[in-house]
């Protein structure tokens, strides 16, 4: 694909300054150049210019200017050692892991507790409980946010709902930012960061990271709180 083509000084004009455009957008911007210029050939073009980092998606046909900044959590030692223990006792079992300092990272304050969490298929959280519990000193299962081993390191056992948003880093199953977000706006072990600190933390994220919208919206459905959180992410975008 030709740089002339793609013409990206006019693109950057046109689009720089949006919060995002789709793909009705880009076809009417090339035919102002080439008006017999067929659909096709236009989509060739977003493949190159996202290839190239100049736009980046941030839904389906939607997307914003300039190269994304996706989110990717740590993944510590301790991290790799649960994901050899769930992959040898549950090979078949759906699963991610995730540290708080994930949340600290977003935060305005932060919690200085050592807490892992392993989310798994619900039929599977007692299994997956106790055989944690054999190998890891503190773990407790459910929703549960209490320093009942404070100052410890701590591996919390909870439900992982059907259709969560999930990525691979390191080859571990971890968490993505929309899952994150919409379930520390939904689940009960978090309320303690609701308010001005939840405000923060979702302000910090998109300024932060590419967020694909119509993802944390399908996940937001499957926990019966899309209405509520589209509205909210209005308030603070």
């Amino acid at each position: 694909m030709r740089k002339a083509e793609l013409h990206i000084e006019k693109l950057k004009e046109e689009f720089e300054n949006k919060d995002d455009f789709q793909v009705g957008d880009l076809i009417a911007f090339y035919q102002s150049f080439e008006p017999n210029v067929p659909a096709s050939t236009v989509n060739w073009r977003i493949y190159s210019l996202v290839k190239a980092n100049t736009i980046h998606r941030i839904g389906r046909g939607k997307y914003k200017f300039g190269s994304g900044n996706n989110f990717y959590p740590q993944i510590s030692q301790k991290i790799l050692r649960i994901n050899k223990f769930m992959k040898t006792n549950f090979p078949y079992l759906k699963y991610i892991i995730w540290h708080i300092s994930e949340i600290n990272s977003l935060s305005q304050h932060l919690f200085n507790k050592d807490t892992y969490y392993v989310e798994v298929e619900k039929d599977a959280i007692d299994a997956a409980f106790e055989q944690l519990r054999d190998k890891f000193k503190y773990v407790l299962k459910g929703k549960s946010n209490q320093d009942v081993y404070f100052g410890e390191s701590v591996i919390i056992v909870r439900s992982l709902v059907s259709g969560s948003p999930t990525q691979l880093v390191k080859n571990v199953p971890t968490i993505t930012i929309e899952k994150l977000l919409v379930d520390l706006f939904t689940d009960k072990e978090f309320e303690f960061l609701h308010g001005n600190e939840l405000t923060h933390i979702y302000n910090n994220s998109f300024s932060k990271y590419t967020i694909n919208i119509d993802k944390l919206l399908r996940y937001a459905s499957r926990k019966e709180k899309r209405s509520i959180i589209a509205d909210f992410i209005k308030t603070i975008k």
